[in-house]
């Protein structure tokens, strides 16, 4: 009988940028070290940018879903992208997830998060919004962040889109830990110089 996995299809960020955005992330963090109150912290070797969440996946249905991903992927060239800011969802006065920004001003990522959607049998429809999730609130209720957000800048960075990845999501005590389960490279990426996700 197949294990049930929690899976999702995301695009890594490069290690210059994961580099430079941990730095920044480790000073304020030590500026302000009331936030560890309020938030938990995403590990750097963790952010990811999601395409697509499938949630709970029969085991045996992931070669099939790696081919579909890859068919998805492989009429989209590499492109790059600015990055920056920080905000939160829902709002600022009830955060409960902290990201930073992707822009994404030509609409190419959403177009791949929406042909990766499509091809895997997922609504297409629903707003995309890419970002980083830098940290999720400890409150239930969410937790104010006008102010923090007024006074931190984050460093505006770059980044290329050159491949999409297939995750398993491990649960349990201590951060999440991601298994990377199938990698599909856009058309031509082998051109294009990157990090390592």
């Amino acid at each position: 009988m197949a294990e049930a996995w929690r899976c999702f299809v995301a695009v890594p960020i490069g290690a210059d940028l994961r580099q430079e955005l941990a730095t920044a992330v480790d000073a304020l963090r030590r500026e302000r070290p009331e936030l560890d109150h309020s938030w938990r912290w995403n590990e750097p070797e963790a952010w990811h940018i999601t395409l697509a969440f499938l949630g709970t996946t029969p085991s045996d249905d992931v070669p099939s879903l790696a081919d579909r991903v890859a068919g998805a992927v492989e009429s989209h060239e590499p492109f790059p992208l600015a990055s920056g800011g920080m905000g939160a969802f829902p709002s600022r006065r009830a955060g409960r997830v902290l990201w930073y920004g992707i822009h994404d001003p030509e609409r190419r990522l959403r177009d791949l998060a929406r042909d990766v959607r499509s091809a895997l049998g997922l609504e297409t429809t629903a707003p995309f919004h890419p970002h980083l999730t830098l940290g999720r609130t400890r409150h239930r209720h969410g937790t104010p962040v006008a102010s923090l957000l007024d006074a931190v800048s984050l460093p505006a960075g770059r980044l290329v889109i050159d491949r999409a990845m297939l995750f398993r999501s491990h649960l349990g005590s201590g951060p999440v830990r991601y298994q990377v389960l199938a990698d599909a490279p856009l058309r031509q990426a082998t051109t294009v110089r990157r990090g390592h996700p």
